[in-house]
Order: structure tokens, then sequence, then C-alpha cells
């Protein structure tokens, strides 16, 4: 009678025993993971909508795109936005914004180590704005004391400050104390005092100062120089001057010379390009929400969130807000058309058509208020939101379901261990026993 292996025979008996649990449980958990990928996956491909929304729905951002073209560089340059009108204009630039400079009359000695007053103040005045430093608080360590350079740096990071940039320039040998206003224009001229000190010298020095730079506004003139329309401004941007452009000035032109011609026009391949970056997003999202949620056929597997009532409501939401009508337009009346299996394609001589003709109601129908950007971004906000977004609750709830399925795992590691115990047991006995009998019949062989 041949003997038992307990071990071989413990091993195959407690793995029978379990293993249509663990491969239950091992089907259910690859399920769960198999959902939070695809979750995953659509969850990305949102998002990546949602930007290219929003990249077409900012406030410096628009759906049509206009460009600027100036007759010579150099003098300015301009930005069109959505609202600017094709057209030509004429614009002479007299005169750039420049900021308030000015140095103190301080001693030629002066350097960084100079000390200065620890009593008084020194009073600014900037474009209505105040700032009274009280000089007691330059001595920091206690010792009485305090140099130009802890004046300067109290200037420059006092919380108050109204606009006014404090500096030491050395210059052939000589260290001078300089203010420059941090804004250009005339109404940024800095006005400095100090009183209360007991200092001649520091009072004297902010009493006669010298300018360096004389702050003046920007002066253009929308035609030809003193017969067109006159604008100053104090920034050298002038924004909104003609509907929906901005110019900045940078260099004034020579009394007497023409004007520059600005030509504003439809750019209409950078507005296809940002079409055609949400023509995209939109088809990856709805491609990968068609790839997890299929039903299946011959030569297709189901998808692993097939019925799914989050990607459904997705998918059903956003083909609403695709095919609604916004401003008295629909997408397919300016090129942009969905067939029958949710593609989304656009025709680019209709859609240039629309942007030549009607330009104003495009734009309106994507970025209006309410309309069809700002939907999607509603649409999508409650899903993606990071805390409570359906998303996250979904993804949460799966992995609640694998970590119960751990927890069942561990068990059943528990059953396994039992039972091989005791089937070891079992058959260590019977394996004892039978070789008790081998001896006992070789004794009579």
């Amino acid at each position: 009678m041949s003997s038992l292996d307990p071990i071989t025979m413990a091993t195959q008996l407690a793995t029978y025993d379990v293993q249509p649990f663990q491969n239950r449980y091992q089907m259910q958990a690859d399920s769960y993971q198999a959902q939070m990928t695809a979750l995953g996956k659509v969850e990305s491909a949102l998002r990546e909508f949602r930007t290219a929304v929003n990249a077409m729905n900012s406030t410096d951002s628009n759906v049509i795109k206009n460009s600027a073209s100036i007759s010579q560089e150099g003098f300015f340059s301009a930005k069109a936005d959505a609202k600017a009108l094709a057209g030509s204009y004429q614009v002479f630039v007299e005169q750039v914004a420049t900021a308030h400079q000015l140095s103190t009359g301080m001693p030629a000695n002066l350097d960084s180590t100079t000390e200065v007053p620890t009593t008084g103040t020194l009073d600014f005045t900037i474009d209505g704005e105040s700032l009274s430093l009280d000089l007691s608080t330059l001595d920091s360590d206690g010792d009485g004391k305090a140099t130009m350079a802890d004046l300067v740096s109290a200037i420059n990071n006092d919380p108050d400050n109204p606009g006014v940039n404090a500096t030491l320039v050395r210059s052939n040998g000589q260290t001078h104390f300089m203010l420059s206003s941090t804004e250009t224009g005339v109404a940024n001229t800095i006005n400095v005092s100090a009183s209360g000190t007991g200092a001649t010298w520091f009072e004297d020095a902010f009493a006669n100062t010298s300018d360096i730079s004389t702050p003046q506004d920007a002066v253009i003139w929308l035609g030809a120089e003193g017969t067109g329309l006159k604008l100053e401004n104090s920034s050298n941007t002038f924004t909104g001057v003609i509907d929906g452009v901005d110019l900045t000035v940078s260099k004034a032109q020579v009394s007497g010379e023409a004007p520059l011609t600005l030509n504003i026009g439809a750019d209409s391949e950078a507005t296809k390009e940002q079409i055609n970056q949400f023509i995209d997003a939109y088809n990856t999202l709805m491609s990968t929400i068609d790839e997890h949620t299929g039903i299946g056929g011959e030569d297709k597997s189901r998808g692993v969130l097939a019925s799914d009532p989050t990607l459904r409501s997705i998918e059903s939401q956003l083909t609403s807000l695709v095919r609604g009508e916004y401003e008295e337009l629909r997408l397919s009346q300016i090129g942009i058309e969905i067939d029958r299996s949710g593609t989304m394609t656009l025709d680019a001589s209709k859609f240039e058509e629309a942007q030549t003709n009607n330009s104003a109601a495009l734009e309106a129908m994507f970025n209006g208020d309410g309309n069809l950007l700002d939907s999607i971004d509603a649409m999508a906000t409650p899903f993606l939101q990071s805390a409570s977004g359906l998303f996250t609750s979904r993804k949460d709830t799966l992995q609640q379901n694998i970590s119960r399925i751990d927890d069942k795992q561990s068990t059943l590691d528990r059953k396994y261990d039992m039972a091989y115990n005791r089937y070891l047991k079992q058959f260590t006995q019977m394996n004892t026993l039978m070789t008790q009998m081998n001896q006992t019949m070789g004794m009579f062989g």
C-alpha cells in the first residue's frame, strides 16, 4: 500500500474548497477596476473638452478672431478682439507716456551706509494717494540709528506705498537717491517732503529735487495731427478707443508726418483653428463615451459601462446643447455638422461665410451670456468638481466595492488556511496509519 503526500493532498482539497469564491471575487474586482479605469478616461476627456471650451470663453479670448496690421511698425501695436469691426483707420502718435523720475539733493558723499534721521516723517502723495513714513520705524534694532539703505527698503516695502520706488544709483563715483513713479502719466507725479526730522540737510534734499524724467501722458490722434480726434491717456495703452481694439504706443512720430494706417480684418485661419480644437475635443469625448458604453455585437465586446447612467447623462445633455439654438442660430447653420454616428465636422467654406456676413451673431451664439459655451461649462461642472463631483462619487463607490472584496479575500485566505491545516492533519494521520500497516504486512511477508 503506497503512502500519501499530505501536503499535496491538503493543498489540492483546500484550494478546491475556496477556488469558486476566489474566481467570483476576482471577476468582481476586475469588473470594478475596469469601470474605474473607463470612468477615469471619460473624466479626462470631459476635462479636456471643458478646457477647450474655456479657452474660447475667457475674458481675453473669443471664438471669432480678428487681426490688426499697421502700415509701419515701431510706433504702436494693436490688438483686436471679436467686437472689432473690419475697417481702415488713421493714427498719429504725438507723444508716449512717461513715468516721473527725480533725484533728491542729497550730499555728494552719500552712500548706502549714510545715516538718516530717525525722527519726523517723510511724506509722499501720488495721484491722490498718500504715504506718511514714520522715520522712527527705520531703527529696527533699537540702536537709535538707520541708514540710507534702510530708508530705501522701508519706502519700497511699505504696504501703503502709493506707487513710488526708491533706489540708490551710483554714477561717476557719486551715489544718488532717486525716486520713480511705478505708473506713467502726469497724474502720477511724485510729491515728496520731509518734516520734523531735526536734520536740515535731509529736509532740504527732498525740498530741492531735480527731474530726471518729466511725467507726461500719451497723446494720439485718430486721423491727421491737428485735425483728427485728439486722445490723451496716462497709460501707453488706449483701451477701446476703436470698438474692440486696444492700441499700445511705443514711439512718437515727428510732427508733420503722415498718420499711420491701421487695418482691422477677420482672421479666418485663427478662428477656424480654434473651432477645430473645439470639434476635436468634442469628438474625442463622445468617442470615449461610446467606446465604454457600447452594447456590443458580433465583432465588438460590450462596454464595461454599458447603460451607465452618469455617462448617458453626459452624452444626452451635451448632445442636446450642441444641437440647440442660440441667438436664433444652430451650429448646422454656420457649417458645424453632426453626422449619424455623432461625429462633429466643419464645413470650412460655410463657416467662413457665416464669419464674414454675421460675425457678431456668431460670436454671441458661442460667447453670449448663457449661450453655448456657458451652457457647456455649466453642464460639465457638476461632474468634474474635485470633492463632490459625480465622477469622484462614482469612483469612490467603486473603490469601496474593491475594498470590500479585499476584505472577503482576507476572510477566504483564513478559510483556506483552516481547511489546509485540517486536511494536512487528517492526511498526516492517514499516512501514519498506512505506514504502520505497511510495516505490519511486511512482518508477515
